[in-house]
């Protein structure tokens, strides 16, 4: 027997032919081991080319996602930018309607205060009726002072109370109403050495309204009044009635407010 058998060697030929007719034929002769060699290496390159092409597949599809995502915020943050656009629009009216409502109510307050405080000062005329001014601080200035003979006791007391503190007295027929020239208080209805009584109200902004007559008075101290309200009743004939009005405590020229002098 043979002392043991040669393994066959196995080769490869592998022709390369040309299409040209001047060509001929080219054999090239590889060995099994090199032939394996070059198949594996074709494998790993086709290996790693799949890989890297699936690799690049991936990460592209995940760009893609992605900036997919990217691309639905942006239209998310778009649109939420667009309704805080239209909120602040509407906003910006609703302060405006606020500030212009606000500025409203400010001028009718103000304007309600002016009238209030205009209700409170004495200016209205003190009688509802027909009177003739019998004396007053105008009539001594233009007389020079000088005592007026005419009319008895209570009007010769008068002129000498018109000499010394601002006052106008007014005669006025019976049943004609000496009414308050203000809103306020009364703050005191006492005698009156001159006329008989006398009522002052409390305007309550500085101002008092002194208001003498030798009628019965009609209110009673603490009680509140409006412009209009009705003090006194004169009784008699040609009865004489006497207002002043103090500002701060002193006494002030009444014919300076009253609105309907002249």
């Amino acid at each position: 027997m043979e002392s043991g058998k040669h393994k066959k060697r196995v080769s490869y030929t592998v022709m390369i032919v040309s299409d040209s007719p001047y060509g001929g034929t080219h054999p090239f002769y590889l060995k099994q081991g090199l032939l394996t060699t070059i198949l594996c290496l074709i494998a790993i390159i086709l290996t790693v080319s799949v890989g890297t092409a699936v690799y690049h597949w991936s990460a592209l599809k995940k760009v893609t996602s992605q900036e997919a995502e990217l691309q639905a915020q942006i239209e998310e943050l778009t649109r939420q930018n667009q309704k805080l656009t239209t909120d602040n629009a509407e906003l910006s009216d609703k302060v405006a309607i606020l500030s212009d409502t606000v500025t409203q109510n400010a001028e009718m307050q103000k304007a309600q205060q002016e009238e209030e405080d205009a209700r409170k000062i004495p200016s209205d005329f003190p009688l509802a009726g027909a009177a003739v001014i019998f004396k007053s601080s105008e009539m001594k200035a233009e007389t020079g002072g000088e005592e007026d003979t005419e009319g008895e006791d209570g009007g010769r007391d008068a002129q000498i109370m018109a000499e010394t503190d601002p006052i106008v007295v007014f005669s006025a027929s019976a049943g004609t109403k000496v009414i308050a020239s203000a809103e306020g208080v009364v703050a005191s209805v006492e005698d009156d050495s001159l006329y008989g009584h006398k009522v002052t109200i409390d305007h309550q902004n500085g101002y008092m309204s002194i208001y003498r007559s030798a009628s019965e008075p009609a209110v009673t101290q603490g009680q509140e009044v409006e412009s209009g309200t009705t003090l006194y009743e004169m009784q008699s004939p040609d009865e004489k009635f006497g207002y002043q009005i103090t500002q701060e405590g002193t006494l002030i020229d009444p014919l300076d407010l009253l609105e309907v002098y002249g």
